[in-house]
């Protein structure tokens, strides 16, 4: 509950913030003042940025994490460029919010402890999403090794040595967020009608990366910096916040219906489960 509470107070602070910031979208978004988005966009990926956009210290819905044992997963490894069924060790994040994600751990990390203290690395960071995007995930899986990340529909893979190089520059969290934008968005909005007539009045791109791939990471890349603006519009430097409103003021108002800074992150999605129900008890 202290972390709902929270969460609502620092989201109606963001929305004060973020007030002078939306009014200046709008203008670009009405009239002739899109004429700037076109040619090169002004950042080449969210996972090279340096931005701290979602913190350490930020609120966070996950309350703990429940062992499930183990179980065969059937699970893409782009170290194989396959999907091997494994006997993954099986856990289940449990949050505060009532939302519930299952953990599965590659048996390549030898013991129980072992992967549970890897599926910890990855816990309050899914915890600090906004409950519309954690509740679209219903599994995340760990690999060791160094490869990108990568969602579909529900399910996100991680690889152990990518978090490591993430977290040594403050960016798994943003890195988590991204691909869970793929994993509860994409299905739903990246080629709906109103997402790609945004698109089309943009008339470019936020970063190269969205670019060369606008039809599968437009809407994950710019879904982050739309957050930034929204929530934390002083984790960003103003004039990236300029670049960002003035090649994408359409993406940014979509994304703002997704995201409206005056609600709370975490809502309640049900009851909490698991360890999380005792918790409350």
């Amino acid at each position: 509950m202290g972390s709902r509470n929270i969460a609502h107070r620092g989201s109606l602070h963001a929305w004060l913030a973020a007030a002078a910031l939306f009014a200046f979208l709008m203008i670009f978004t009405e009239g002739e003042a899109l004429a700037g988005a076109e040619g090169d966009p002004p950042f080449s990926d969210t996972a090279g940025t340096v931005f701290d956009i979602i913190q350490k210290g930020d609120p966070t819905a996950f309350v703990c994490l429940d062992a499930s044992g183990r179980g065969e997963r059937q699970i893409w490894d782009k170290r194989v460029d396959g999907e091997p069924v494994v006997n993954a060790y099986l856990f289940h994040a449990r949050f505060s919010d009532g939302t519930n994600i299952e953990v599965a751990v590659n048996p390549e990390f030898g013991s129980r402890e072992a992967a549970e203290k890897e599926a910890s690395r990855y816990t309050a960071a899914l915890g600090q999403l906004p409950t519309s995007l954690r509740r679209g995930i219903n599994r995340v899986s760990v690999h060791e090794g160094r490869k990108s990340f990568h969602a579909g529909t529900g399910q996100i893979v991680f690889y152990a040595g990518t978090a490591t190089e993430r977290e040594s520059y403050n960016h798994l969290e943003e890195s988590i967020f991204h691909e869970a934008v793929h994993a509860s968005w994409d299905a739903e909005h990246r080629l709906v009608p109103a997402w790609v007539k945004a698109q089309r009045d943009d008339g470019g791109f936020l970063t190269s990366y969205a670019s060369r791939s606008p039809d599968r990471e437009d809407l994950s890349e710019t879904a982050l910096f739309a957050f930034a603006i929204l929530y934390h519009p002083d984790r960003l430097p103003p004039a990236d916040t300029e670049a960002t409103l003035k090649a994408v003021p359409n993406r940014i108002a979509y994304i703002r219906g997704l995201l409206p800074p005056d609600k709370p992150l975490f809502v309640d999605d049900g009851p909490p489960q698991g360890c999380a129900a005792k918790s409350v008890d």
